[in-house]
Parts: C-alpha cells; structure tokens; sequence
C-alpha cells in the first residue's frame, strides 16, 4: 500500500466539509439521517469529537490527502471493548470516488485504530444490498459477507436488505 492519505480528528474548520457529507440527502438512505444538521448541531459535534473512543464509543477521521485536500470520512462507532468489536463506515466526496482513498483509508483504521490502539478482534459494517461500490470495496480489504437482514431499512417506498460483512483481525 503507498501512502497516499491520512487520517486526522475532525478540526473546527471542517465545519463546511462536514456540514456536505451529512446534509447531502443522496447519502440519507445509508446512514438513517431524516432531516438536515444545523450548522449548530454540527459546531457541537465537531468540539466533542476529540473525546477518546474508550469514552465516547466512537470516532471519526477526516481523509486527507499529501495536501491536506478533505477526501472524506471514516467513523469507529459501537466500539464494544468487552467484545474486541467495533462497527465502521466510510464515505468519500463525490469528486474523489473511485480512486482507492476509501481502500486506503479502511487499511489505515484498521492498522492505527483497530490493531495498535484498540486490539480489536473484528469490525464490521452493514452494507445496503443494492451498493454494489461498498460491497465491492469491503471485499477487496478482505471482509467477509456474514449475513442478512431482510427489509431492513425503508427508503425510495420499500424495505431493502442490509448484509453485514466483517473482518476478523489477530487471527
């Protein structure tokens, strides 16, 4: 893997970067966001995202590439230490799809976060049946897809299934 990104904590200036990755209804279908994040909610957001994962249960990174340009996002969440677990999403700016940063940026959490921090045993994440771009991606970083919930989430007027895929790390 060459060393394209990083990962950082979210920073007050991100607010904007934010603000389009959370308010852009395309994505609401994924994430089971209703209704737009005031910039307030947001500001809030961004000062308590420096608390530890250990007490918060989460964490989210910005990728960010040699240039300091903001490719996307990649979040920790329901970290269970009891269990060596912790789920994980990822999202990339429209602009910047495609060219392996989602990849790279999954490799690094894995590697910094889950490994040398956390020790974790697993992740995992729920992938929508019909994105085929996120399974595809979560396969090429070695998930395995474990199961399936039918009609899981509703949007577009139906009910669609979520796979769970996951990765067993220290094994």
């Amino acid at each position: 893997m060459h060393k394209t990104c990083s990962l950082r904590l979210l920073e007050s200036s991100d607010l904007e970067f934010l603000e389009r990755i959370e308010n852009d209804t395309r994505l609401w279908k994924y994430s089971n966001t209703t209704e737009p994040y005031s910039n307030q909610v947001l500001e809030i957001y961004i000062q308590n995202a420096k608390q530890d994962i250990v007490d918060a249960g989460q964490q989210r990174f910005v990728i960010v590439d040699s240039n300091s340009n903001k490719l996307g996002l990649i979040d920790i969440f329901d970290y269970e230490p009891k269990h060596a677990r912790a789920a994980v999403g990822v999202v990339i700016v429209e602009e910047h799809r495609g060219k392996g940063y989602a990849k790279e940026g999954l490799q690094l959490l894995e590697k910094k976060m889950a490994i040398q921090k956390l020790n974790l045993h697993q992740l995992y994440a729920g992938v929508s049946i019909e994105n085929a771009p996120s399974r595809a991606l979560f396969k090429a970083v070695g998930y395995v897809e474990t199961a399936i919930k039918k009609d899981w989430s509703y949007y577009e007027n139906q009910f669609h299934d979520e796979i769970i895929v996951q990765k067993f790390l220290n094994v």
